[in-house]
């Protein structure tokens, strides 16, 4: 029969045994929580947002950051230091690009920065850098908050890799609130996140893509499923350089119109036989759905001219026929004219 003071020797030692495993959790835990902390206090700052808006994804995406070269070019470009694996160097470069992004650094906040892996560091800058772009696009607090609680870390990062996207960032979500950016049947819905998300995984490829192929067509993108089956497929429709292919051109063709497509083919580079198939599965769409009655055959002639126009190169040439009378009549010599005239009368 086990006697009381063994069993109460017994607990004591669970009671020691359980208090000594939760302090070694809590010493393992406690540095990583406050980096963390460290972290969400120094990306509210830059964009000048309240302490308790939330950042999803905030640390996958320092670790994801932390992994690529990301990190290393924005704090090459807010620092304009090239001699970053010099220790004594990249502490420099990153008090310069803390001052750049906050405006001015004190004490705790670059101690804070400088405990951090200098993957983290760098890290650290771009999404705070985001934070900044935000700020200086949407002076209003509220909407901010909203943009980054709902687009996460994924769109600060895209917006600290990428000075230009601020505006296009906003665009994009005015275009969702509406209703106006659904995405093809039998996928899911696309979100905001998903325009920082693209950016984040696809970095100079999407860019690329976005400045050559959205943004100076953006209106045409806007109530089409095709925007959102690029952002969520990228590798259905760009190829590494984020040029259209061939292939992608077609989706587009088929998700987003004709109108659409006519205005990419322009500017997709070498892609003679795609603008062919394009523009011959255009052609047997049009007869087939227009093709049967007087007023198809107007609607077709319309947007046949709409196409036209939206090619620069079919719109400089068209220029240039229409203005080609007037500048020959320019340039004959008025005395000509008078003599032509004369001849008549006589």
């Amino acid at each position: 029969m086990v006697s009381c003071s063994t069993i109460g020797r017994q607990k004591k030692r669970h009671r020691f045994l359980l208090c000594t495993a939760a302090l070694a959790i809590w010493a393992c835990w406690l540095p990583e929580a406050v980096q963390a902390a460290n972290l969400r206090r120094l990306v509210r700052r830059a964009a000048d947002v309240a302490d308790d808006v939330p950042i999803r994804r905030l640390d996958d995406v320092i670790e994801e950051t932390g992994k690529s070269r990301a990190g290393r070019e924005v704090l090459e470009k807010l620092s304009g230091s090239r001699r970053l694996d010099d220790a004594l160097e990249h502490s420099k470069a990153v008090r310069k690009a803390l001052k750049e992004v906050l405006g001015s650094v004190d004490g705790s906040v670059l101690k804070e920065v400088e405990a951090l892996p200098r993957a983290s560091q760098e890290a650290a800058l771009v999404m705070a850098h985001g934070g900044k772009q935000l700020k200086a696009v949407v002076p209003d607090m509220a909407l901010r908050s909203r943009l980054i609680r709902d687009g996460g870390a994924e769109t600060l990062s895209a917006l600290g890799r990428f000075d230009d996207l601020g505006e296009d960032l906003v665009r994009f979500d005015s275009a969702l609130k509406a209703g106006k950016l659904p995405s093809p049947p039998g996928t899911r819905a696309v979100e905001l996140h998903d325009f920082g998300s693209f950016f984040h995984k696809q970095g100079q490829r999407g860019h690329s893509f976005w400045e050559k192929y959205v943004r100076p067509h953006w209106k045409l993108w806007v109530g089409t499923t095709a925007l959102a089956a690029v952002l969520l497929a990228p590798d259905e429709y760009i190829d590494m350089a984020g040029n259209l292919t061939k292939e992608g051109l077609q989706k587009i063709g088929r998700l987003g119109g004709a109108v659409l497509a006519g205005a990419l083919a322009g500017a997709v580079e070498g892609s003679g036989e795609a603008v062919k198939e394009i523009v011959e599965e255009t052609a047997r769409s049009i007869k087939y759905t227009f093709f049967r009655s007087p007023s198809g055959i107007i609607a077709a002639a319309l947007l046949v001219l709409v196409v036209i126009l939206l090619v620069p190169a079919t719109r400089r040439l068209l220029v240039k026929v229409w203005r080609f009378p007037v500048t020959v009549w320019r340039q004959t010599p008025k005395s000509s004219i008078n003599k032509s005239a004369e001849g008549e009368h006589s």
